[in-house]
Order: structure tokens, then sequence, then C-alpha cells
């Protein structure tokens, strides 16, 4: 899943990562920048994880454009130990010019994750196409549900040289045990005739995880993008609040993310802590249709609350609620590892209504195959609601 803060969370992690040295590294061969298709500068790289155990890395890229200096970071999915992790940023303030890239910064916190058992089907079922695009299969060997899971890897020409970095042309939301489904990726039609060979497919999710707990006898369902443990959930409808027991096994602060529906509160979070109240970051996120939550936890066992939630407020028991439009799409199409009703669909993309004809999935085939931007089915959609065709 991925995220668009009013305020940026990241602040909050300033003081978290320590700098990598030589284990956690960024190497130079594979990291570069380029104009793309649009016309933006872009950047990819893959951050190489050397160290004995995972860890979960923030990179930040600097662009030097004439007398402007632009930098960007993210945090990365988990890296496991001995593997790589390719990334991608875009600046769209450089249109032009002669940007110039300052070295990468990398810092990371080691973690304790379990492997991701998602696989690359590398069989007779990976295809490159002429066009420089790939399809491919991927299969859950592990024994639970992987949610919102992200295919990377890096492209290269005929020379061995790195062209760019790509990811799945759709965010898997779901996929079972000993089950498989396909991806697709397309490279930036500036280096698509170019490409050779692709290299270092990296399975990775946003590390969330999904929670719930019981309100007004309905199951309510929201999701913590964190590494400190948050157990023993429990809705008080006296308060309005959900408390916790965190466990922080670290030697450091580290931050919590919780992500609430849209409709759960009108944004007056309070947080406390042990019972002392602390001031944290929140902001919406409007592709997700979600409340965030940000905050540190310090090293340690607490008790958590957050309150601030609408006692009116009647939980929805589709555990899906965090789909943003692409992913609800393929969902509803039979694309993916579930299906959603179309009345589901319809919510997710802020369309009333029940009933969508069936033939609609034909353009979602479209959209997912030819890389379409998922507004154009969206405003087909809205055009077929307004000609009474969607009911």
């Amino acid at each position: 899943m991925k995220f668009f803060y009013a305020i940026p969370v990241f602040v909050l992690l300033g003081v978290l990562f320590h700098v990598a040295g030589a284990e956690v590294y960024v190497p130079d061969k594979e990291y570069a920048g380029y104009f793309d298709h649009d016309g933006i500068y872009a950047v990819y790289g893959s951050v190489k994880n050397t160290e004995s155990q995972p860890v979960i890395a923030r990179v930040q890229v600097t662009v030097n454009n004439g007398n402007e200096t632009f930098s960007e970071s993210r945090i990365l999915p988990v890296i496991y130990s001995l593997r790589d992790m390719p990334f991608k940023f875009t600046f769209p303030q450089i249109t032009s010019g002669s940007p110039t890239l300052q070295n990468p910064a990398v810092s990371f916190i080691p973690t304790n994750s379990s492997p991701l058992n998602i696989e690359i089907n590398y069989d007779r079922t990976l295809v490159k196409y002429p066009d420089g695009h790939l399809t491919g299969y991927i299969t859950n060997t592990g024994d639970y549900i992987v949610h919102n899971i992200n295919i990377y890897a890096l492209v290269h020409d005929r020379n061995n040289k790195y062209l760019d970095e790509v990811e799945n042309t759709w965010t898997i939301p779901s996929l079972g045990p000993e089950n498989k489904t396909e991806f697709a990726m397309y490279p930036d039609p500036t280096v698509a005739k170019q490409v050779y060979y692709y290299s270092c497919f990296i399975p990775g999710t946003d590390s969330s995880v999904e929670m719930s707990t019981p309100w007004k006898d309905k199951p309510f369902y929201f999701s913590v993008l964190s590494i400190v443990y948050f157990t023993n959930q429990k809705f008080d409808e006296n308060s309005n609040s959900i408390s916790f027991d965190a466990a922080n096994p670290w030697q450091i602060p580290y931050y919590a993310n919780f992500m609430f529906p849209e409709g759960s509160s009108s944004g007056n979070f309070e947080v406390s802590i042990d019972g002392s109240k602390i001031k944290p970051l929140i902001s919406i996120d409007n592709d997700t249709k979600s409340w965030h939550v940000a905050f540190n936890v310090d090293y340690g066992q607490h008790k958590v609350t957050i309150s601030g939630f609408d006692p009116d407020y009647v939980p929805n028991a589709d555990e899906y609620f965090y789909l943003n439009a692409k992913s609800a799409l393929v969902a509803w199409a039979g694309l993916s590892a579930f299906t959603i009703s179309d009345s589901k669909l319809l919510d997710v993309l802020g369309i009333h209504g029940q009933y969508i004809p069936p033939w609609v999935k034909n353009t979602v085939g479209f959209m997912v195959y030819n890389n379409l931007p998922a507004d154009d089915v969206i405003s087909e959609m809205k055009y077929l609601k307004q000609a009474g065709v969607i009911k």
C-alpha cells in the first residue's frame, strides 16, 4: 500500500535509524537517473542487505539541478538477509536541465520479520514480450494469507547495463496459502525498446498488520504499520477508545502508524501511553479512505490508548475497507486472489449503486494488461452511472 501524508510521518523517524555502513548500501552500478516518458526526472537503484538478519531501510535521494536541490526519502519494504530491494523516485519539479545525483543516504534498523513466503515462478509462464513488458506468476508457499503484495525488479539492456526499476502494475491485495496469481511489469516507454532481461525479482509488502476488535457486536477492522507488537486490543464504548498492550523489543523508540476507516472518526484522535497524553501526527489518506495516527513508542512494555472515535459509527463487516481504487477494480474483475461485490467496488470508488454490468470487467482487464490509469475506468463507470447502466 502507498501513503500520502498531510504531515510527513518520516519526521518521526529521524532519530530512529542508524546510518548504514558497508553492510546495507546502494551499489554504484545500480544507481542512476533519467528523464522518463513524461519528461520527469526519475532515479532508480537497489539497496543491498549483506547483514545476517532482515532490516528495514530508509533511502534518501538528493538531486542538484542548477542552483536548486531536491531531496526525497522513503522507507522500503523489509529487506531480508543477502537480498536486494529495488526503489525508484520521481522528481516532478525537474523536467529540464542537467540533474546531478548525489550519493544516496541509507540508514536502517534490524528487524525480526519472518521471511515472506512468496516465490516467483521461474518457469515458462515468466515471459518477456517484444515491447519490453513482462508477465509471470507468484505462489504463496507459506501457511498464512499475505496482503498487499508488490513485486520489484531491475531491467537491463543487452550489455547488462541497468535501465530502470519496475514494479507490478497493480498491488495484489491478498494471496492465500498454496495459491498463485499473475503479475505484470511495464518499464518506462523511454527505455522499453532497450530491455533485454529482468533481474532481482523481489516480493515485498508494506509490513502492515490487519487487526480487529469487537465494537457494537461487529468486528471493527483497522491496520498498523510498525515493528512494535500490539496485542490484546479492546474497544471501550464508554470512552470510544481502543486500548492495546504494546511491546517494543528494540533499544530505541520506534514509530507506529495506525490506519482507521475514514468514517470511524472526524480526526480528533488522542493518544496516551501509560496514562500520559502524547501528540500524534494525524492525517487523511484520500486514496485508501483511511485516517493515519502515527506516534513513537519507547523501548519496553506499555499500555496504549487511542480515543476519538465517532460513537455513531457502525463498523463495516467488509475487511477489505483499505482497498484503493485500482486494487479494488482488479479484485472485482476476478484478477486477484479474492473478489469483491459490485456494491463494495462502487463504495470504494465513491459511486452510489448496487449493480454493474459484467461486461465492464473487460475494461478492467484492458486497464491491467495495457497499463492504463485506473482513473480512465472510474470515469467510464461514472458515465455509466449517469446513463443509468450502473444501478
